[in-house]
């Protein structure tokens, strides 16, 4: 394979690569919900490994982005806003990992940090449907 055909591979990796920390960490958040009802159900190692393989997956992504548009740093604001949204949740799954590898007594922090992990991934979902699919890729007339 020559390099613009490895290279062409990995730009197309990006798309591949997202899947796995959405789901890990709205897991991760949901599995957190059972173990504020019932924390004797044993949870916590769950969330702990869902958290782990988000952040993994998560910098997985985050460079794979990087690599899809290079390091080049214009577009519009939607590209911007995916391009440091998807900074912001690497940076914040390396937070989680370790807020969740110190159990803590307290898992207030654990809960703020994967509440504020969702709403950045549904605004990251959001973000990549307005580039790959367009502007008011939903049809919602109020947005």
């Amino acid at each position: 394979m020559n390099e613009e055909g490895f290279v062409g591979v990995l730009k197309r990796l990006h798309p591949a690569t997202i899947h796995f920390p959405i789901a890990l960490f709205l897991m991760a958040a949901l599995a957190e919900l059972f173990v504020g009802k019932r924390r004797e159900a044993g949870l916590e190692p769950a969330v702990r490994v869902l958290i782990y393989g988000g952040a993994g997956g998560a910098v997985i992504a985050a460079i794979f982005g990087w690599i899809h548009t290079g390091l080049w740093f214009g577009g519009d604001t939607a590209m911007q806003l995916h391009r440091w949204n998807g900074m912001l949740i690497a940076v914040l799954g390396v937070v989680l990992a370790a807020l969740a590898h110190r159990r803590p007594e307290s898992r207030t922090m654990l809960r703020i940090a994967l509440a504020s992990m969702a709403v950045l991934i549904l605004a990251q979902g959001f973000l990549g449907g307005e580039l790959a699919h367009g502007q008011n890729h939903l049809g919602i007339s109020w947005l």
